[in-house]
């Protein structure tokens, strides 16, 4: 299975999420998702101010950068 990173990125910040074994980029994608829940759940405050969730692969491709700003 093929290993993606996860960081917490906004301009100026960039904040190690973790890593997973994951079956594909949709299965990343949806992994991010769950992360952005979970960090607006603990620290509401990053709301409005850009933050994403960056997922790269282990070659460091950019799989996907998910806006937290639109997770409701």
């Amino acid at each position: 299975m093929p290993l993606y990173h996860f960081d917490l990125v906004n301009t100026k910040t960039h904040v190690d999420a973790g890593d997973a074994d994951l079956p594909d980029d949709i299965e990343a994608m949806d992994c991010a998702d769950s992360i952005a829940r979970k960090v607006l759940t603990i620290r509401p405050e990053v709301r409005n101010h850009r933050y994403s969730i960056l997922v790269t692969n282990d070659e460091g491709e950019e799989i996907c950068c998910l806006p937290i700003d639109i997770i409701h």
